[in-house]
């Protein structure tokens, strides 16, 4: 009887790997995932309830399988190659000379490895809905930290490449601007998912940096907007300013001096600079 459960888990575990090894091969939806599987199979034993509970499984061990589109995606894996911007921008020239240099044949087979390397590094594609808008914006911003180009899933199906610019908050809406052979507002409730890509870009354009924080106590009573300044909202004492393109070296001296009444809201890069910066002066002071 003992062996007979272990070979039932036996199964089982070869079952997951199989259904782990299609995924890290391509984006499918559920269909094709069981025909696919169940075509290298004497038998027909994978259906949505088993695969559905393997990659449950996938996930329970760290992988971040995401459902987009109606299909399933590695978005991270918990071993996946970290690479660097350099080893990035290596690979690309790389990609670029092989392209120029080698027949078509060769290059297929370079092309292959790349796509390879692509699936076992640590990408990023977020899917973006109410619960995880936070991280989405998180993502977008650090695609532009990063200079990395994104991919915009759209809930009608339709992808986009696209160089990520900056988040527009309005007062009842979030947009995110994009340049797609123009400059484009995307309203954040039509997208499904987001994803770094490891291209990097130059954008032709200056792009404008957008800074949202918040005042509080007598400061927000008193501070009057800049010429480069709106207001988002003033609600319970608190009062929220959207600054664009201020120098960070400027806004940053400026708003030390506001001290405990004012909080960077986003992006998350220019909080976590601020932080660096009074660490940094704490540190000197030897505080």
């Amino acid at each position: 009887m003992a062996s007979k459960v272990s070979l039932k888990k036996n199964l089982s575990s070869m079952q997951v790997l199989k259904t782990l090894k299609l995924l890290m091969e391509g984006d499918y939806t559920m269909q094709e995932i069981v025909d696919k599987l169940n075509t290298k199979e004497d038998d027909v034993i994978f259906n949505n309830s088993v695969i559905s509970k393997y990659i449950n499984t996938c996930r329970s061990l760290g992988f971040d399988i995401p459902k987009i589109h109606n299909k399933y995606y590695i978005a991270t894996l918990p071993f996946g190659i970290n690479i660097s911007d350099v080893e990035t921008d290596l690979i690309k020239t790389l990609y670029n000379t092989a392209k120029n240099e080698l027949s078509s044949n060769c290059f297929k087979v370079f092309d292959g490895l790349v796509k390879k390397i692509n699936r076992y590094a640590n990408k990023k594609i977020t899917r973006v809905d109410k619960d995880t808008y936070q991280f989405a914006c998180e993502i977008f911003e650090q695609a532009i930290k990063r200079r990395r180009k994104i991919n915009l899933l759209f809930k009608n199906n339709i992808k986009m490449d696209c160089i990520p610019l900056s988040i527009v908050y309005t007062e009842n809406k979030t947009f995110f601007k994009v340049y797609n052979k123009r400059e484009r507002m995307i309203d954040w409730n039509r997208l499904s998912g987001i994803e770094i890509l490891q291209e990097s870009y130059k954008y032709p354009y200056k792009n404008q940096q957008i800074v949202v924080y918040a005042l509080k106590n007598k400061l927000a009573q008193r501070y009057e907007l800049r010429e480069n300044e709106e207001l988002k909202s003033f609600e319970d004492g608190i009062k929220v300013i959207i600054n664009k393109d201020e120098p960070q070296e400027e806004l940053f001296s400026r708003l030390l001096r506001y001290d405990t009444d004012c909080e960077i809201m986003s992006p998350k890069f220019y909080r976590d600079d601020m932080k660096q910066l009074i660490e940094d002066t704490l540190a000197n002071y030897g505080a």
